[in-house]
């Protein structure tokens, strides 16, 4: 669905709308309106300035405001795609998260989309989200990290992490360094700090799936370390831990479960090692997955709505966009270069880039849009070596293309997505309603 397509055929102009605060699933913001307090001082426009070279060469789109859509015959169905993830990428570029009004479990979904390039609006200024995050940046009079007995330690709850290990997790997927500068409370860090209090903090029993994806992109296979009760930890027992856990009952669908054994399988694929153990059981189950995920793809190229428990086809923008675009996520980063052409993987890109193009005001919820621009990100990535300049509207203040004229339809949704109040004896560890089945 969706082709054949071209930028020019952007139609209807509409007026841009604030951040909206509500998110389905992956851990719930909770967010309401309201002053932060004052931010850390960073550097702020570091990313425009360094792009703006190759932003000033990047031409602008054909035909913004015409009123007739006009394909170029002489490109192929595979330039129009690339295009078009290219238009996505930069339009929603400009819809950044602003920490008065947003907390850092929605900054952190920012962060993914475009890795270190990302930024976040402090007092009507752009500021890079990864030092922002790093050095314990308020979100709506939140903050992730805190001081325990001169330790780094990690908050979970409503807006802040929604998983044990989110916040090192989010650092991994979007490729911060190990040395990045922290600060928490006046004291420097630095991401080894934070990695090594993850690896203190494994439990059995406990959400692991985030500290996998973080770990296994930070340290070595073959690590083993004590947690603070001075039980031994290895991959090999994170990864048979994950492997023990139902798929479906995972975070997003089991997307991030998913995830995670990618990440431990990619783990000895960049060192050349070859699978054995509970790597090679982790590669098997992803292969499973894989043609489940493509078993249940619905004919307009979306997922399944129901992620890999059954066909879903659920009549909901947000919906549609969450399901498709964590899926079309975890493939982009699990399938081989070679793979990005298999037609059921470019069918489910040009239905996710038709939506995210014709949301009226490109206005979607900010947890699904993150996964969703991380997907197309490293789709680019792999499939074009190279990925483009994303900036572009905002360094050349260009106006934005209006939203995209398209066949897509969508009711409105009866009810919201439900949220939840926090406990009288909320606490560092996980309540059990922040893991399990997915939450509507």
């Amino acid at each position: 669905m969706g082709l054949p397509f071209h930028p020019s055929s952007l139609l209807q102009s509409q007026p841009q709308s604030q951040e909206k605060s509500s998110t389905p699933e992956c851990g719930q913001d909770g967010t309401t309106s309201g002053q932060s307090s004052a931010a850390p001082k960073l550097t702020d426009e570091s990313t425009l300035s360094e792009s703006k070279t190759a932003a000033d060469n990047l031409l602008p789109l054909e035909g913004a405001g015409t009123d007739v859509a006009t394909v170029e015959p002489t490109k192929s169905e595979d330039e129009l795609r690339r295009e078009r993830v290219q238009t996505t990428l930069q339009v929603y570029f400009t819809r950044q998260v602003d920490v008065e009004v947003l907390r850092p479990w929605s900054i952190m979904h920012g962060l993914i989309a475009y890795g270190r390039n990302s930024q976040v609006v402090v007092a009507g200024k752009h500021v890079n989200a990864a030092e922002y995050l790093a050095h314990n940046g308020i979100g709506n009079e939140m903050r992730i990290m805190y001081l325990e007995n001169g330790k780094l330690k990690t908050r979970i709850g409503v807006g802040v992490q929604g998983h044990p290990g989110q916040l090192l997790a989010m650092f991994a997927q979007s490729n911060i360094p190990v040395d990045q500068p922290m600060t928490v409370d006046g004291k420097q860090f630095t991401v080894r700090d934070l990695i090594e209090f993850e690896k203190r903090d494994c439990r059995s029993g406990m959400e692991l799936t985030f500290k996998l994806i973080g770990l296994a992109h930070y340290c070595e296979p073959n690590e083993v370390w004590k947690n603070e009760q001075g039980e031994k930890w290895s991959f090999q027992r994170l990864i048979r831990e994950e492997l023990a856990e139902p798929v479906s009952e995972g975070a997003c669908g089991g997307t991030h479960r998913l995830m995670a054994l990618s990440f431990a399988v990619f783990q000895l694929e960049k060192r050349n090692m070859p699978l054995a153990g509970e790597w090679l059981n982790a590669a098997r189950k992803l292969d499973g997955y894989v043609d489940r995920a493509f078993s249940l793809q619905n004919s307009d190229g979306s997922f399944s709505t129901e992620f890999f428990e059954k066909p879903g086809a659920e009549n909901d923008r947000i919906r549609r966009c969450y399901s498709t675009g964590h899926i079309v996520e975890w493939l982009a980063f699990t399938l081989p270069a070679n793979k990005m052409t298999d037609p059921r993987l470019t069918k489910a890109v040009d239905y996710l880039t038709e939506l995210m193009l014709s949301t009226p005001n490109y206005d979607l919820d900010v947890g699904p849009r993150g996964h969703a621009l991380h997907a197309l990100a490293m789709y680019e990535l792999k499939a074009y070596g190279k990925s483009s300049p994303h900036d572009y509207y905002q360094v050349t203040g260009t106006t934005l293309p209006p939203v995209l004229k398209s066949n897509l339809k969508f009711e409105v949704p009866i009810t919201k997505p439900a949220s939840f109040t926090t406990p009288s004896n909320w606490s560092n560890d996980p309540p059990r309603f922040l893991q399990g089945r997915r939450r509507r």
